[in-house]
């Protein structure tokens, strides 16, 4: 009779730890199935705002936007390479964004020698969003001139035995009123130029004469000092080539 209950009491055990090891299976198998559905959710990349217009700029001013890019998907949004269409203009790319939540990916726009024109931008965005890997992003707006200066590059080409000149204008915005207080030319350039300036009717005249009387280039950059804060110094480069 011992022996017979012995038995039974090792089989009622073996049972129980079968019916244990059974439980923790399933619950590992679940976990494991909960963790695969995760892995194999889809990032869904959202942009409300796809395009940003600036208000008016003087020309030469950074211009920054952080466009707000979401993630309503069920996995991980990555967004793998941000290329902007001009080396004025440059994107932060930002990192991994988890479901639900956002980020900025922040652009900014260099409008130097963009006055007087709409300075206008695209920037792709690639993601790892299978539905939307690519996303355009547009930054745009109206650069205005501080001044017009024509020609902003002169160029005095020629025998050494000619007389060269050349003349740039150079006339302000009503909106940036000026007056040029000095002119200042580099070092090199000085040695083979004369610059001469007058004012006629609100318009000054720069006369840029050679007299460099060999063989040989030269360039430079002459800086005329204004009285405005905007804008306290412009530039008008010259270049020379001089030939027998």
């Amino acid at each position: 009779m011992m022996k017979k209950t012995k038995i039974l009491l090792y089989f009622t055990i073996f049972i129980c730890m079968a019916i244990l090891s059974f439980a923790e299976t399933i619950d590992s198998t679940a976990a494991g199935s909960i963790e695969i559905q995760a892995q194999s959710g889809t990032p869904k990349a959202v942009v409300a705002q796809k395009a940003f217009t600036f208000d008016e700029v003087l020309e030469g001013e950074m211009v920054t936007h952080a466009f707000l890019i979401e993630n309503q998907g069920t996995a991980p949004l990555k967004v793998l390479d941000v290329h902007t269409s001009c080396g004025c203009t440059t994107a932060q790319r930002p990192g991994v964004i988890a479901p639900g939540a956002q980020d900025e990916i922040v652009v900014k726009g260099n409008t130097n020698g963009y006055g007087g024109r709409i300075f206008h931008k695209i920037i792709m965005v690639s993601t790892n969003d299978s539905l939307q890997p690519r996303i355009e992003l547009q930054l745009s707006g109206p650069a205005v001139q501080f001044a017009r200066i024509e020609p902003n590059h002169i160029v005095l080409r020629g025998r050494k035995d000619e007389a060269l000149q050349a003349e740039a204008t150079i006339t302000s915005n009503p909106k940036y009123p000026f007056r040029i207080s000095s002119t200042k030319i580099d070092n090199h350039l000085a040695e083979n130029i004369d610059v001469h300036m007058e004012q006629r009717k609100g318009i000054y005249h720069i006369i840029i004469s050679n007299r460099r009387s060999e063989r040989g280039s030269y360039r430079g950059r002459i800086m005329l000092k204004t009285d405005n804060a905007a804008r306290p110094v412009l530039s008008l480069f010259v270049q020379g080539r001089i030939m027998e």
